[in-house]
């Protein structure tokens, strides 16, 4: 529950050009994002590769390399912008950082490859902003971005509201509009919090990291299949309620099912593949081949077995001879069980939003609750929406349900990191305090 400083929700009315900087691995991406009032925008965007050589070096190196690459932007791509104006900018860091305003945070740790020597416990807005002054670029760094953050504000641009922006995805987070008086942790005032209110600022979106939910394993129904998960990965311990509901976790737990099947001599004759027996030799991609001819109006349902018959012997590598009709049903309904209770799970982050917004009370109102959600299972897993809305009936009722509206928010580290800047621009206007 991180808070973000940004109390500066978009209706689509927002017109103003802004960029927006994204680096969270191989390639960094530079944009810039003109809004143009009723919930329109245009970008334009160019990706700069980062060296091995520039992500174990200095970390000046890394950010003089970032600022040279907005200044070719800017020279080569051009601006929308006018001469005289100092643009701002949202920076999305998909690294870990302990942010302390909207526009400043301290690096914990490099994951994905990353090593730059002398960057960890540094600013890394403040690196960024360094960088581009010493090439006398005429930007202002003015937000740093969590990509749940920018999701939900793109989402918000695009309909007008928003309370909460999600990733279901690789991995998974949110992040919420919360009033600001239960920011307990924030220690405000009873005068900071009438002052905000006087501005109109007396909400925050926070960043939950409900990912790393229940990692002391006392509430989640863990099962031998998920601890064999967990051990052998990268991060054991750690990220527990997303090790049961994501991408790059869900295949895997499918195949620790299927092996144990396999070993127990109830499935393919207690024959298994190289494939198979691989750690992550089974993807999510493939589980939504298996459970494709579930799906209503489906071209593959004709003749499920068939379908499923090609899947395992494609793609996981059984003989033909070995895969008898009911282990192509079972290899299905495996995936279908493992997939169902991610979005079971998945449900839960959305009811328990909900319901820490008051939005099941009877003094709601009727009012609509938006949840912008991207990534790779909101977008193509099969039945994923519907799953998610059963789930949330069984936990909320059919009258809330039916007021949660859940919308596909696409590029919040791009048209969301440069909201945030343009919020940035506007609670300053407001007199807003950014930072604590």
């Amino acid at each position: 529950m991180i808070p973000s400083y940004l109390q500066q929700i978009p209706h689509g009315k927002e017109k103003g050009t802004f960029l927006a900087l994204d680096l969270g691995g191989t390639n960094l991406r530079v944009c810039e994002v003109e809004l143009l009032g009723n919930s329109k925008w245009t970008m334009r965007q160019q990706k700069y590769k980062v060296s091995e050589a520039l992500k174990v070096g200095e970390v000046t190196d890394l950010f003089d390399y970032i600022a040279g690459s907005v200044d070719h932007f800017l020279t080569e791509i051009g601006t929308n912008a006018t001469e005289d104006e100092k643009l701002h900018l949202g920076f999305t860091f998909s690294f870990p950082v302990l942010q302390t305003a909207l526009a400043a945070g301290t690096l914990i740790n490099w994951t994905k490859g990353f090593e730059c020597k002398n960057a960890i416990g540094k600013d890394v807005v403040q690196l960024l902003q360094d960088a581009l002054d010493r090439k006398h670029i005429h930007v202002r760094c003015s937000a740093l971005v969590n990509d749940t953050c920018g999701t939900l504000m793109a989402a918000a641009y695009e309909r007008g509201d928003c309370l909460c922006g999600g990733i279901f995805g690789t991995g998974t987070n949110g992040a919420y509009v919360e009033d600001l008086a239960k920011l307990t942790k924030m220690g405000y005032s009873k005068e900071d919090l009438e002052q905000s209110k006087a501005q109109g600022l007396d909400f925050m979106v926070v960043n939950t990291e409900w990912g790393a939910f229940d990692n002391e394993r006392k509430v989640l129904p863990f099962t031998v299949f998920d601890s064999r998960v967990d051990r052998i990965s990268i991060n054991p311990r750690k990220q527990a309620y997303e090790k049961m509901i994501s991408g790059m976790y869900l295949g895997e737990v499918t195949r620790n099912v299927l092996l144990h099947l396999v070993d127990s001599q109830v499935l393919f004759s207690g024959y298994s593949t190289k494939a198979l027996n691989a750690h992550y030799g089974l993807d999510t991609a493939l589980m939504s081949a298996l459970e494709a001819p579930f799906v209503p109006n489906s071209t593959e349902s004709a003749d499920p077995v068939k379908h499923i018959r090609s899947v395992l012997t494609s793609s996981l590598g059984f003989d033909d001879a070995r895969v008898t009709d009911a282990d192509c049903i079972a290899a299905a309904r495996v995936s279908e069980i493992v997939g169902t209770r991610g979005a079971r799970f998945a449900a839960c982050a959305v009811a328990a939003t909900v319901r820490q917004t008051g939005g099941d009370q009877a003094d709601a109102d009727g009012r609509e609750m938006v949840f912008g959600l991207d990534g790779s299972l909101v977008e193509f897993y099969p039945r994923f929406e519907q799953r998610v809305r059963d789930a949330l009936v069984e936990l909320l009722g059919e009258d809330v349900t039916k007021r949660v509206k859940i919308v596909l928010a696409k590029d919040g580290s791009g048209v969301g990191a440069a909201l945030c800047a343009q919020a940035a621009q506007a609670m300053e206007t407001k007199g807003a305090s950014t930072g604590k």
